[in-house]
């Protein structure tokens, strides 16, 4: 403690003393112009002057000061200096007691808070006052003078200095007090006494940034089993009794403190100077310290989680792996711990080059990795273009591994070397499997995708396969790993080596647009779910709207899930880029012949050129009757009729809400004139339900009409602000004697089976 407040007091001190002793050179080489305007003769004014340099190169010497026994010598040695300079200055004077008394009163009391411990105070002192007091007792005064030398010495300047070294020294040693109390309290965890998350983290990271070449660390994550239920039955006081006893099983297991933390709830990490190995032994042995806890109901047990840092990633990285063990763990009984194996298969080290391996079949555990192949095909082109890779397991039969047994979670798995390995696996099967020009999509989690110099090794990877990455699409799988930010700075690398991104499963989990507006994939395959949803109410699909929205956001689309023929249809007329499903090909081993998805897709653009033509044909029968009255109410308010009696016939069709009016400026003039679908209940959005209050000319229904003025113009469907329903509005625009006005109808268009434009 002592030591860290001196080396505090040395950062704090060192400006303070650097504008103080410069400032002392300053005048030290006025009173040597001084000196030289007095006639009496003088030491030589060179050796002045090389005290005054002297002087300066000490005070230059402070900020590289780094311990607090060279700040101490460098101003003992200041002292010194100066001290000789002052004896050459007052050399050849008939009474040089007065310029040198005021300095030997000074300088010890200006030196004395400048002094970082009172051993450099005791020291400092007695060196400047032995060579003063040699000095003054060299020369023969009066008893007058020397006694009023000896109180201006004894009396007021070494008192003086005292009080001022240990007053200030107090006064530093409490403030570092108070400042490192307060930097434990916000780096600590009040219950436990343990490093709280941020300082935990912030240490971690320090660690790991300073970490040498060939060092190996690990962190351990654990988590009190069924502690919640040990609150509600006991009470938190007894919670936070098992919370304390595990924290002083922690400490007792590690030698520093930065090295353990209780990171949340009931969920502690520690950070350990070991291999995998190591930090499993003593994992093992904390779950059995913590066992021998009791509680009321028996006795403690906890769950671990344990990996080792690899080269290249955060702590926040190697923290998301235990983690992810740590819920192994959990998921296969409690009270144990899990670890993620050291990669058993290393990315580097490619079979593609190896003429005895076989790049189709990889061994993991008790069964082989073998690939299968599900074709995507482009909807406008009517052919293959890209194959998805999707990772199978084969028993030594020839039977296939359930994907739910394979993808399990267990103790000994570790995700992201299945991962890599799966990238070699279809890798080695695509050269020998696809087609020369089509793209092959590879599934990549996010935590193997922003692993740092993974984008260089899957490029080796792939170039060994035969293959150029700019075949290769790698599809961000909808998975923890990785956050929006550091999947940006990676599609990046990947995109610089010639990769294509796409984004799985949009509209699933945690896929939102902001992270595809952060990543900016080249393709988005949405969730098989998007192509069913629909409207609520009109039932209408919200499929093409979410296509149009990502085509303008510069994104291509892949739907999945295509498994109908009415499915493939909507695809096709929703402008989807391309498509996949059962429909166009299920995933297999060997490549099918595409020749009767090619009919298959040619039929839905056929369905959907005579679809359109026919809901075109509805429509406009639809909607006919409503332009013919518009243009005879229209004629009628010509004619001078009321808005009323102008509206009455319209107003009576069954689908009207209302009718108005607008000026040229969008504004309602007068009341709307109501029909038979007007509903006080529908317009409960009460602060938009007057139309009168608002402006409307920025509406396509007004500009188009005021485009073709005398032509009546149909809406698109729009949801309507008053009502909060459908709606289609059918507008005019005429010229009135008082103006330019357009006439509308608003048309409610929620029911069901209702047909709408072609386009939508």
């Amino acid at each position: 403690m002592r030591e860290r407040f001196h080396q505090r007091s040395l950062d704090h001190q060192r400006p303070l003393s650097l504008v103080t002793m410069g400032f002392t050179v300053v005048a030290f080489l006025c009173t040597v112009t001084a000196r030289e305007l007095v006639g009496a003769p003088a030491g030589p004014l060179a050796y002045r002057l090389l005290c005054a340099l002297l002087l300066a190169l000490l005070v230059l010497a402070i900020p590289r000061a780094k311990s607090t026994a060279l700040f101490g010598a460098i101003g003992v040695a200041y002292e010194l200096v100066l001290i000789a300079g002052l004896v050459l200055n007052a050399k050849g004077l008939a009474h040089p007691l007065p310029w040198l008394l005021p300095a030997f009163v000074v300088i010890p009391i200006c030196a004395a808070p400048l002094w970082l411990t009172p051993a450099h105070f005791v020291t400092g002192s007695v060196v400047f006052y032995a060579a003063a007091i040699a000095l003054l007792r060299g020369k023969a005064h009066t008893p007058e003078v020397d006694a009023a030398v000896w109180t201006w010495l004894i009396a007021i300047g070494a008192p003086t200095a005292v009080v001022f070294h240990f007053g200030f020294y107090r006064f530093r040693r409490n403030h570092f007090l108070l400042e490192s109390q307060l930097a434990q309290l916000a780096a600590t965890d009040p219950l436990t006494g343990l490093q709280n998350r941020r300082s935990f983290v912030k240490h971690a990271q320090g660690r790991l940034e300073t970490l040498a070449p060939g060092a190996q660390i690990s962190a351990i994550f654990l988590d009190i089993d069924s502690f919640k239920s040990l609150n509600d039955r006991f009470g938190h006081a007894v919670g936070d009794h098992a919370l304390f006893q595990v924290a002083q099983v922690l400490k007792d297991a590690v030698a520093l403190y930065p090295s353990v933390s209780r990171i949340g709830g009931e969920e502690f990490a520690l950070l350990l100077d070991n291999d995998l190995t190591g930090a499993l032994q003593i994992a093992e042995r904390l779950r059995l310290d913590i066992a021998a806890i009791e509680r009321p109901d028996g006795h403690l047990t906890a769950s671990f989680g344990v990996a080792e840092h690899r080269r290249g990633e955060s702590f926040m990285m190697l923290l998301d792996r235990a983690d992810e063990a740590l819920l192994r763990a959990k998921q296969t009984g409690r009270n144990r711990v899990c670890a993620e194996r050291a990669l058993p298969f290393d990315a580097l080290q490619s079979p593609f080059g190896d003429p005895s391996a076989d790049p189709a079949r990889y061994r993991w555990e008790d069964f082989y990795l073998i690939s299968h192949f599900q074709p995507l095909y482009s909807l406008s082109h009517q052919k293959q273009v890209g194959f998805e890779a999707l990772l199978r397991g084969e028993h030594d039969d020839g039977t296939l591994v359930p994907p739910v047994v394979m993808f399990a979670p267990k103790p000994s798995s570790d995700e992201g070397a299945l991962d890599r390995a799966s990238h070699a696996v279809h890798l080695g099967n695509a050269r020998r499997a696809l087609p020369g020009d089509a793209w092959l999509f590879l599934n990549i989690l996010p935590s193997t995708f922003v692993a740092e110099g993974y984008a260089d090794q899957l490029t080796k990877i792939v170039r060994a396969a035969g293959l150029e990455p700019e075949r290769v699409i790698l599809e961000i799988l909808e998975s923890h790993g990785g956050s929006v930010d550091e999947m940006s700075r990676a599609a990046a690398r990947y995109r610089q080596h010639g990769f294509l991104i796409a984004v799985d499963d949009f509209g699933a989990g945690q896929s939102n647009l902001d992270r595809l507006l952060r990543i900016r994939p080249d393709l988005v395959k949405l969730d098989g779910e998007l192509i069913r949803a629909t409207t609520h109410g009109t039932q209408q699909p919200i499929l093409p709207k979410l296509v149009s929205l990502l085509h303008q956001a510069g994104m291509l689309v892949v739907v999945e899930g295509v498994e109908t023929a009415d499915e493939l249809i909507l695809a096709v007329e929703s402008n989807v880029d391309f498509a996949q499903g059962y429909l166009l090909g299920r995933p297999a081993a060997e490549i099918a012949p595409p020749d009767s998805v090619h009919r298959q897709i040619d039929d839905a653009f056929d369905v959907i050129a005579q679809g359109r033509a026919h809901q075109h044909a509805l429509f406009e029968s639809e909607m006919e009757p409503y332009r013919l009255e518009l243009r005879r109410a229209a004629d009628g308010l010509r004619a001078g009729a009321m808005m009323d009696d102008a509206f009455a016939l319209l107003a009576t069709f069954k689908r009207c809400i209302s009718c108005f009016i607008l000026d040229d400026t969008g504004r309602q003039i007068g009341h709307e004139v109501r029909g038979p679908a007007w509903c006080e209940d529908a317009a409960s959005l009460q602060p938009v339900a007057n139309p009168r209050d608002a402006r409307w000319d920025h509406r396509p229904y007004f500009r188009n009409a005021v485009l073709l003025p005398g032509e009546a113009v149909t809406s698109n469907p729009y949801l309507s602000l008053a009502s909060g329903r459908p709606c289609i509005a059918v507008t005019l625009a005429v010229q009135l004697a008082s103006g330019r006005c357009v006439l509308g109808v608003e048309l409610d268009w929620s029911a069901r089976g209702l047909p709408w434009p072609a386009g939508e």
